[in-house]
């Protein structure tokens, strides 16, 4: 496999890499390691973040992260960074238990994956961040949770990434009465329609009393 080809086939050639998002999530909170479940074969938080573990049970991930030559190679040419990249990849369902200290990461991130925050929240530091769309209903999951505080929203117009904490009372309220709950959440895997919506959302890890 020429992973350099792949790559560039499921993200550069789509403008799907959202670089420009990452940076900003970096910019604002300082972020260094993250932990990206449901990444399949999506290097470029590796661009901004020097320590990254990818989790995917997709065999094509499985083979790309297998070449380790190439897969360096591919970050070493665009990082942001001076110090050497920290790759871990695990080829298994998120929803399983990861070989990662609890507690240990700075971001989370949950893009297009499913239910990431509720299964790898254990994984964030306290007063880590959640980084987390509402593709399949995660962001709202996320925030049915009081371990998990909403603190900013992600606005995108064209390739340019804008965090907000402005406002945030008028997110999260359905277009229609809607009971949300976890089940329901998990019943129909998918984002709620609401009033007003972000292209993502952030959210701040409590700590513990």
């Amino acid at each position: 496999m020429d992973n350099k080809k792949i790559y560039k086939k499921y993200f550069i050639e789509k403008k799907f890499e959202r670089v420009g998002l990452f940076e900003a999530i970096k910019s604002k909170y300082g972020c260094k390691s993250a932990l990206y479940p449901g990444s399949f074969i999506h290097i470029a938080p590796s661009f901004v973040f020097p320590d990254v573990i990818y989790v995917d049970n997709d065999t094509r991930a499985k083979t790309f992260f297998k070449d380790t030559h190439q897969v360096n190679n591919i970050i070493r040419s665009r990082k942001i960074y001076d110090q050497e990249s920290t790759v871990k990849f695990y080829s298994q369902s998120y929803t399983k238990p990861l070989d990662i200290a609890e507690g240990s990461m700075d971001l989370l991130i949950s893009q297009y994956a499913g239910f990431i925050s509720l299964h790898c929240k254990k994984y964030l530091k306290d007063s880590g961040i959640l980084l987390v769309n509402n593709s399949h209903g995660d962001a709202s999951m996320a925030r049915l949770y009081d371990d998990y505080a909403l603190i900013a929203v992600v606005k995108k117009q064209d390739d340019n990434y804008k965090i907000s904490d402005k406002d945030l009372d008028s997110y999260f309220i359905p277009k229609k009465p809607v009971n949300i709950t976890r089940s329901y959440l998990e019943e129909i895997q998918r984002g709620i329609a609401y009033t007003r919506s972000a292209s993502s959302y952030v959210f701040e890890k409590n700590k513990k009393n």
